[in-house]
């Protein structure tokens, strides 16, 4: 490593570890990831990929794993070969375990609604159309997944309407939230359901969310019920539906199987109890309420908790028909387990996402926004109704390059993960910056079917980076750079000129002229207006690529880019002479400046940063020797005339 900067200190390193090689880079990086940044390196020197980045894991000197991101810049030579890599980490452990719980939570909507066993279907209340269906309602109804788009549920749904009506009517007079239907499959078959549909917000507009339960089973033991005992005894034994007969008392006359294994009890223990003894008390007082309404009801149904002779609850749903001699009651048992839970961890997800502290963004395969989090909300002020059906570069902004767009997107419609910081607008016109990362959400036959966006806002963290970047390398009195960042850009095109082969540089090394005088006599206010006068004309005396930076007081020191002869940096050098020789108004009084310069060139003079400004230093010293006013170019008789001159000063000295 060559340069090494104070931040690993975060880490538990100091930058010495690793500058005097007795630690290397590797050594802190987690060991299961390492294999992978070099394959990923590779991948990106071999496309000739001069700029990337990567997230992995790294060990901190005490032990812990810590997530990173990196950003890293290859220099290469004229041949291309990189030469040189400078780049950056940032910790971001803490968005990465919030982007696995989003993962976690996205899995967990997958598998409650596409891998859940039950039907169900979502309906668009205006149209009636089948808007999504899962596997478990193809494999029921026969229709694939295209052929569902093109039906509504008036199409599977044989019942008129005037008998559709008159069940939602009968429905609300008994206070259930389940309707029986008959529907058709695609082979022509007509089957018992029983519904349940209520509404639900999915991406930004409201549909019927309906769980479809298939109970023709039950309606034909209903049906044999009535036609012989034997019949029904061998349905109850045979069907999946829990079955009791009760007594008015709720005792318990007859269980079959499927209520014995729901329960974990045998049809020995269940029998002459009371029914109440195998539920949680709420459910106890649920019954009792229930049974007080017998007597002007027909049929009761509830959702009930049982207790498993195991300890653990068992959510079921009842229905009971009253005896038509008053005797006791048929109760059918239905194991509603499966939906319970799942409508638990549907409202877990729901609430996760909807009071996540990132801005979480969902759009369809083609980036249109199918809903947005109340953060995102809040951070870019745009309502859920202004972005539904738009895409996210509502809040782009010009300023972002569209090589990034171009590698967003060819990462994500590749199937992976994308991480990188974005620059934004909100709807008032207030810029901000995201740290954002982007996945791609796959249906079961591996296709992107969405893309989910988690970003956090680093506005502030950014603009203190900035700053302390600015203080770090800028001369705090005339923005030029400092010695810091001279030094480390001399360094470089030192570098450059060793391994390229390319054009030289140019040092040019000023002092003011009687400056002193000028502090001394007007005070350092004025001084200072000077100085920064000097260094925008300067500045306006070279050109972009070139590095004009101030060494301290009135000492100016210029690196000039892509010199081939010495006559490249005279000619500079007799543009600053001349600029600076021109007047310079400082309130009421106007200043006369000359400077004096010297120029060293490289390679000519040497290949080492302190031979280069030692060379400098010493055409400077000839300058002044030479009257001031004037440019001297370094040459060895210089470098022998300054050791002649510590050698007569040695003697007379002693």
């Amino acid at each position: 490593m060559l340069k090494v900067t104070n931040n690993v200190l975060q880490f538990g390193y100091e930058p010495a570890e690793f500058l005097s090689k007795k630690l290397f880079y590797a050594d802190m990086v987690h060991p299961d990831d390492l294999d992978h940044i070099i394959n990923e390196m590779m991948v990106f020197l071999e496309n000739d990929i001069l700029y990337f980045e990567q997230d992995y894991r790294i060990i901190t000197k005490s032990g812990d794993v810590r997530w990173v991101y990196e950003k890293t810049i290859l220099k290469t030579d004229a041949t291309g070969l990189p030469t040189l890599a400078k780049g950056y980490l940032l910790d971001i452990t803490e968005r990465k375990l919030a982007e696995q719980e989003l993962r976690e939570s996205s899995e967990k909507y997958y598998q409650l609604f596409d891998k859940n066993k039950a039907i169900e279907l979502l309906i668009d209340p205006h149209t009636q159309k089948i808007i999504k269906v899962n596997a478990a309602a193809e494999k029921f109804y026969g229709y694939n997944n295209q052929e569902f788009s093109n039906l509504s549920i008036g199409d599977i749904n044989v019942l008129p309407i005037d008998i559709i009506e008159a069940e939602i009517e009968l429905a609300l007079s008994e206070k259930r939230d389940y309707f029986n239907f008959k529907h058709q499959l695609k082979n022509g078959e007509i089957r018992d359901v029983c519904v349940y549909s209520g509404p639900l917000l999915m991406a930004g507009r409201r549909v019927l969310y309906s769980i479809i339960h298939d109970i023709t089973d039950q309606r034909q033991a209903e049906r044999a019920l009535l036609q012989s005992e034997q019949k029904f005894r061998s349905f109850i034994e045979t069907t999946s539906e829990g079955f009791l007969i009760l007594t008015p008392q709720l005792q318990i006359n007859f269980s079959n199987t499927a209520i014995c294994q729901l329960a974990g009890y045998s049809l020995s223990e269940m029998r002459g109890k009371s029914v109440l003894v195998f539920v949680t008390p709420e459910s106890r007082i649920q019954l009792r309420q229930q049974l007080s309404m017998a007597r002007s009801h027909s049929h009761l149904a509830a959702e009930l908790t049982l207790k498993h002779k195991n300890g653990h609850h068992v959510f079921i749903r009842y229905k009971a028909t009253v005896m038509a001699d008053g005797s006791g009651f048929f109760t059918y048992i239905t194991d509603i387990t499966e939906r319970r839970l799942k409508e638990v961890e549907l409202k877990t997800l729901t609430s996760a996402v909807k009071h996540s502290a990132s801005s979480i963004i969902i759009t369809d395969k083609n980036g249109i926004i199918e809903y947005v989090n109340p953060r995102f909300c809040v951070v870019t002020g745009y309502s859920e109704q202004e972005v539904i059906g738009k895409t996210p570069s509502l809040i782009s902004t010009k300023n972002t390059r569209k090589e990034l767009h171009i590698e967003l997107w060819k990462t994500i419609l590749a199937g992976d993960d994308w991480h990188g910081e974005t620059y934004n607008c909100t709807k008032s016109g207030e810029f901000y910056w995201s740290m954002m990362s982007i996945s791609p959400i796959m249906n079961e036959d591996g296709e992107i079917c969405q893309f989910v966006s988690v970003s956090q806002d680093i506005t502030e963290h950014k603009s203190k980076h900035l700053k302390m970047e600015e203080l770090a390398l800028r001369d705090p009195l005339t923005g030029l750079a400092n010695r810091r960042l001279f030094d480390d850009r001399l360094n470089q095109a030192i570098q450059i000129i060793n391994y390229q082969n390319r054009n030289g540089i140019g040092i040019i090394m000023l002092d003011l002229d009687h400056f002193k005088a000028i502090n001394d006599t007007y005070g350092h206010d004025v001084g200072d207006l000077i100085l920064k006068e000097v260094a925008r004309k300067l500045l306006l005396s070279t050109r972009k690529e070139d590095t004009v930076s101030r060494f301290g007081g009135d000492e100016f020191i210029i690196l000039l880019q892509e010199v081939s002869i010495i006559s490249d940096a005279q000619r500079v050098a007799e543009n600053i002479l001349q600029s600076l020789s021109e007047p310079i108004d400082v309130g009421e009084h106007t200043f006369s400046i000359t400077c004096s310069l010297g120029v060293c060139l490289a390679p000519q003079d040497g290949c080492i940063s302190t031979q280069l400004l030692k060379a400098a230093d010493l055409a400077l010293y000839q300058a002044k020797i030479a009257g001031r006013n004037n440019i001297q170019f370094y040459n060895t008789d210089m470098q022998q005339l300054s050791e002649s001159k510590k050698h007569s000063e040695q003697i007379t000295s002693s």
